[in-house]
């Protein structure tokens, strides 16, 4: 995957998640000024949500997949993200340190030594709660510099509480049409935002290490 393809693709996930969000606003607008609005209202926050969430997650796997496609060997990578590619096994060792597990993880960091860098696992974890301080952390773990989002990061602190608020306790909320635009266009903005951050670190090639 070359760079080129890496914008293709990242902006085919914005474009998805943008018409997605149409549609959850096309179905609140059929219950706008029923008795059902603030019901219907209440079930797109969660959904406006799980848009953002799902992008990050979605667009970091990719990001990673980028990355291994560029055959990079560990010492050239940066040490945050060879930290990442280990951290499936770092999780097995802590959990087990028997000596057949140090024995099995020194065997398997001598194999990767001798080739380009690849993720065991890309999975994203967030936990199903995106705050801008998980966000930040996960972004630090893969040397994403998110600074740029830190001026919205009461607003998405909000968007989590709410709902979290809706999908955790199900507490009724006085919500209308104003406030599910509010939460789309936030969602959408940092979209798109995150989606230049993630190009930026590509184009950069911030992934290398230093001392490549």
């Amino acid at each position: 995957m070359i760079l080129e393809e890496f914008e293709i693709l990242t902006a085919e996930l914005v474009d998805s998640r943008r018409a997605e969000m149409t549609q959850v606003m096309r179905v609140f607008g059929n219950f706008k000024k029923t008795t059902l609005e603030g019901t219907a209202a209440i079930m797109a926050v969660p959904v406006i949500y799980a848009h953002w969430e799902g992008f990050v997650k979605e667009l970091l796997t990719l990001y990673l997949e980028y990355i291994e496609k560029q055959t990079i060997p560990p010492p050239g990578l940066h040490p945050h993200l060879f930290s990442f590619s280990m951290k499936s096994k770092i999780k097995l060792l802590s959990e087990s340190g028997s000596v057949e597990r140090y024995s099995e993880f020194a065997s398997w960091m001598i194999e990767q030594l001798s080739r380009p860098i690849a993720f065991e696992s890309k999975k994203i974890e967030t936990n199903s709660n995106l705050s801008y301080e998980n966000l930040k952390a996960l972004c630090d773990t893969l040397y994403i510099d998110v600074t740029a989002i830190a001026q919205s990061k009461k607003h998405i602190n909000s968007l989590v509480n709410r709902r979290n608020n809706i999908a955790h306790t199900g507490r009724p909320l006085k919500l209308d049409e104003e406030d599910v635009e509010r939460d789309r266009a936030l969602a959408m903005r940092l979209i798109e935002t995150f989606s230049e951050l993630v190009l930026q670190s590509a184009r950069a090639q911030s992934f290398r290490s230093s001392a490549a």
